[in-house]
């Protein structure tokens, strides 16, 4: 199994950071146009984006600080089934306000973490926008399918 991280910084406080990923208002907003959250432990998480692909799982932990849920993926092409990997996200509050966001995705297999760390590099840049107030726009990927297993393995 291989990781997916992904780290950055964010000038906004945790405070706001935890809420664009726990509010479905605002996760709404950076992610995916459909989310049921439901920020507690064995809570719902849930969202889709617009060419239908869902990924689904539950929380384990949260904290103002640090969000573990499980993952997968309702389309079973993709091989991933939900909640069968893992999401964490670390957030650090830095000295002049910023917030280090690390998010580590285990449980994949090398073909599936390189195509989730692509994945979670432009939503995580979406996320950092909207923290900071930026318009972000429409999602230029919402179209774009979740690689099934043979497309990941060509």
């Amino acid at each position: 199994m291989k990781l997916a991280v992904q780290r950055l910084v964010v000038r906004a406080s945790a405070q706001r950071v935890f809420e664009l990923f726990t509010d479905p208002a605002q996760f709404t907003q950076w992610m995916a146009p459909q989310a049921t959250l439901e920020p507690i432990p064995g809570g719902i998480v849930r969202w889709t984006h617009p060419n239908g692909d869902t990924v689904s799982g539950r929380y384990v932990e949260i904290t103002p600080h640090r969000i573990v849920f499980t993952y997968g993926w309702e389309r079973s092409e993709v091989g991933i089934p939900p909640g069968s990997t893992s999401v964490e996200i670390d957030l650090a509050s830095q000295p002049d306000g910023s917030t280090l966001v690390t998010l580590v995705h285990r449980g994949l297999d090398e073909p599936a973490a390189d195509a989730h760390s692509g994945g979670w590099r432009h939503y995580l840049d979406r996320m950092r926008r909207a923290a900071e107030g930026e318009p972000i726009g429409a999602d230029p990927w919402g179209m774009r399918r979740v690689p099934t297993v043979e497309e990941r393995t060509r």
